[in-house]
């Protein structure tokens, strides 16, 4: 008899030293999903054994309490839990505590806080446009639907990403907006002349920590300016018998011009250096020139145009032959 209560006893005592508590739920995250849902997530994100969930929350400023439905969650190792409508009040306070159990016990986590207004997800505003204006030089107007899931009477916060097309840099600029028309609009401005650009534009409510998702993107090009001007060279090659030189000009558009610039001609004129009297003037719409000049010294002057204007005069010198 006393040989199978030592046995008892002894079995009782490795049950207790093989159980194995479920781990206590940390690293409660909450969002507030504008009028879908709220949800919550925790660790650890896999259990050793089959472990099942209890969520409770408090909500009504901590005069209501119920217990998240275990369809929307909670049943084998799913670490999420979702609070649907009509149960979600906003603007409210809601305090959420995750209760772990398997076969061997139950424990709790620490009892979480959340304020709604600040953990707010709204939907990604939706760009319709992108344009510049009519006389307003390297700017564009963005035009876009300001999300219909988002609290009505709320400022917005926004941020606008853009790059050059091909860049794999990215710029951002932060701004709000307070009225809560349909239509919003935005003037990006300093920008580089007819150069297209490539946007994305992403909201949150002004108090919440969570933003939208970025928008899809949306494409733009700026005004076209007049040309910004040419990197001009010669090569000179050697003199003839009567004295005369082939000078070979070349140019193309100046380094860091826009990629979409394109010029309709070039206007050239040389003389010889003191003799502006005896200027000659050509047009050409190619990017090279020949001249057959004597042996003093010269001076050549190239301009690009197109149907807003004239670039900046490049000017080279080409020495005399006798020069060292």
């Amino acid at each position: 008899m006393m040989w199978a209560h030592a046995l008892w006893t002894l079995l009782l005592l490795c049950k207790f030293s093989l159980a194995v508590l479920p781990a206590k739920p940390e690293n409660i995250s909450c969002v507030f999903y504008y009028e879908e849902n709220f949800t919550c997530t925790w660790s650890p994100e896999k259990e050793a054994s089959y472990t099942w969930y209890k969520v409770k929350r408090t909500y009504s400023y901590g005069y209501k309490s119920d217990i998240c439905p275990s369809d929307n969650s909670t049943r084998g190792n799913h670490t999420f839990c979702s609070f649907l409508p009509p149960t979600i009040t906003n603007p409210d306070n809601y305090t959420i505590q995750v209760e772990a159990q398997n076969a061997d016990g139950i424990i709790k986590s620490d009892i979480t806080h959340w304020s709604l207004d600040a953990i707010t997800k709204i939907e990604p505003p939706e760009i319709f446009s992108v344009k510049p204006v009519l006389g307003v030089k390297r700017m564009v107007q963005i035009k876009w639907i300001r999300p219909v899931l988002a609290p009505v009477s709320s400022t917005l916060k926004y941020t606008l990403r853009f790059k050059t097309v091909n860049s794999a840099y990215w710029m951002e600029v932060n701004f709000t907006k307070e009225d809560i028309d349909r239509d919003e609009t935005y003037n990006l401005t300093g920008l580089q002349a007819f150069t297209e650009y490539v946007l994305a534009l992403r909201c949150a409510t002004k108090e919440s920590m969570f933003w939208s998702g970025w928008s899809q993107e949306k494409m733009g090009t700026t005004e076209e300016e007049a040309p910004h001007g040419l990197d001009l060279w010669r090569v000179l090659r050697p003199a003839t018998v009567d004295g005369r030189r082939l000078v070979q000009l070349m140019w193309k558009k100046a380094s860091g011009a826009p990629v979409l610039e394109k010029a309709l001609g070039y206007n050239i004129w040389y003389f010889p250096e003191n003799s502006t009297n005896l200027t000659k003037t050509l047009n050409t719409t190619n990017e090279k020139l020949e001249l057959y000049l004597g042996g003093k010294t010269y001076w050549v002057c190239v301009v690009s145009y197109n149907s807003l204007g004239e670039s900046p005069v490049a000017t080279l010198r080409i020495p005399a032959i006798d020069e060292k």
